[in-house]
């Protein structure tokens, strides 16, 4: 465990440079407005999709038992209450190819940080027993979402936080089964960096979180 605490931690330091900052919210502000002889009082509303909207339940496996199953892994942590884990979702929902990728060409898990199930976690071939709160810890998770990509035994490869818009996460799927990242070191940053040279080159730029 030790072990995956620091490769996950040298991990998220390196991905700071390169991770894309979060997205603008494009919610729709609608007003609505109420008129009387004398006055008229205006209401707005943010639109955001809910779990309602639409049904990923097909895609995503039992995280009682995260194993990679012969596939190459990808972990979500995820927040129902989270706007942008929301949006994540709802993006997801709305491209057929993702749906695809994840259910298929990739073993995939959600995990609720609200709550702190149990899990038997894969990592080199043996399994370890790790409740929610533990999982964040070990992959050194700050923020939601995060995406943390493993290769077939469970290792990880590397972690995305923040939302992932759809054309970067496919970008990324297609990093990960293309094997850009097999010989590098991935303790060192140097996946990363093939990461985001891969990026440019399929028109992904990405850019450093503005500081405060």
């Amino acid at each position: 465990m030790q072990k995956i605490m620091k490769i996950v931690t040298i991990l998220s330091i390196a991905l700071l440079a390169l991770s894309a900052c979060e997205a603008k919210t494009n919610n729709t502000k609608l007003q609505k407005t109420t008129a009387t002889k004398t006055t008229a009082t205006k209401t707005t509303k943010i639109k955001v999709h809910t779990k309602k909207d639409f049904d990923l339940s097909g895609i995503y496996k039992d995280s009682a038992k995260i194993t990679p199953s012969g596939k190459y892994m990808i972990i979500i942590f995820n927040s129902s209450k989270s706007l942008y884990c929301i949006k994540l979702q709802s993006d997801i929902s709305n491209s057929k190819k993702l749906i695809k990728e994840l259910k298929y060409d990739f073993t995939t898990y959600l995990l609720d940080t609200r709550h702190n199930r149990t899990h038997k976690l894969q990592h080199q071939g043996k399994y370890i027993n790790a409740d929610t709160k533990t999982l964040i810890d070990i992959y050194g998770v700050r923020g939601i979402p995060t995406l943390v990509f493993t290769d077939k035994k469970g290792e990880s490869i590397l972690m995305v936080p923040g939302y992932m818009p759809t054309k970067q996460f496919l970008v990324t799927l297609d990093f990960i089964k293309e094997k850009k990242w097999l010989s590098l070191n991935r303790q060192n940053g140097d996946v990363y960096k093939a990461l985001k040279k891969y990026y440019l080159a399929n028109n992904i730029h990405v850019r450093k979180k503005s500081k405060k």
